[in-house]
């Protein structure tokens, strides 16, 4: 009777660790795959901002071009170069909800969130 009883603990030990090892499994598989998307999603980040930035310098170029018409060339650069700051500061003021607010909202969704496939 003795001896069953150690065995059966023995035996329930031995999944107990069995199934710990393959929790921690599970968990390192689920961590990969959530930065691997964030990864992606910075990397799709980057490449969006590198070929936007020729779309807009050439925009702001075009931009000078049309009030060349009504005004000096040096003018008409120093008005494009007040606008682009005056965008630069309203997206300064509003970082919390232009920013921060998106990026965490999807890395807490990304993270916290249960995967309903799971278990």
């Amino acid at each position: 009777m003795k001896s069953k009883l150690i065995d059966e603990i023995k035996e329930l030990f031995s999944q107990s660790v069995n199934w710990a090892k393959l929790e921690m499994e599970y968990i390192k598989l689920t961590a990969a795959e959530k930065l691997i998307i964030l990864a992606g999603t910075l990397i799709m980040g980057a490449i969006f901002m590198l070929l936007l930035l020729p779309v807009i310098v050439m925009f702001l170029f075009a931009l000078v071009g049309v009030f060349r018409m009504f005004m000096p060339l040096p003018l008409a650069y120093l008005t494009v170069g007040g606008i682009v700051l005056l965008v630069l500061l309203v997206i300064f003021i509003l970082r919390k909800r232009l920013i921060i607010n998106p990026v965490s909202r999807f890395i807490s969704k990304l993270f916290l969130e249960k995967n309903h496939q799971s278990h």
